[in-house]
């Protein structure tokens, strides 16, 4: 069984930070996916850098088995209706394509590129979701009215 909770705690900054290079700021918010059992994390989303608009998110999963659990429709969920923001969005620098490959399978698409943004001759990938497009808001939305 997995659980989600809210991104609390230093243990949870110190995983998704050895693993995303993510750091708390400010506007930081999270949800954690705990497998029930162990305690261990499975999954971190950062979202945080919000405008009016939109926010950016930050992926670590050890276990895509919390994606299935519904981590991704949680956060869906979170920013688009919770908090009324139309845009989910990523940046990724070009040379990881492990993490664009992965971005654009959960349903990200590429809006833009920024040469040399991330280090020279490495671009920055620009990536969105729209709440409209959103597959995660469908399935956590259909989640809801059955619950």
């Amino acid at each position: 069984m997995i659980k989600f909770k809210p991104l609390t705690e230093q243990k949870e900054w110190d995983w998704i930070a050895k693993r995303a290079k993510q750091t708390q700021v400010e506007d930081s918010q999270g949800l954690v996916a705990y497998k029930d059992d162990s305690g261990d994390i499975l999954g971190i989303v950062v979202m945080d850098n919000w405008t009016k608009s939109s926010c950016q998110v930050h992926i670590a999963i050890d276990n895509p088995f919390c994606i299935k659990a519904g981590l991704l429709s949680e956060v869906s969920y979170h920013v688009h209706v919770v908090c009324g923001r139309n845009y989910i969005l990523g940046l990724v620098p070009a040379n990881n394509k492990k993490a664009h490959a992965f971005d654009l399978k959960i349903g990200f698409k590429e809006i833009a590129r920024i040469p040399d943004a991330y280090d020279e001759g490495v671009d920055y990938i620009i990536l969105r979701i729209s709440k409209d497009s959103n597959p995660w808001l469908l399935e956590s939305t259909e989640k809801r009215k059955t619950a």
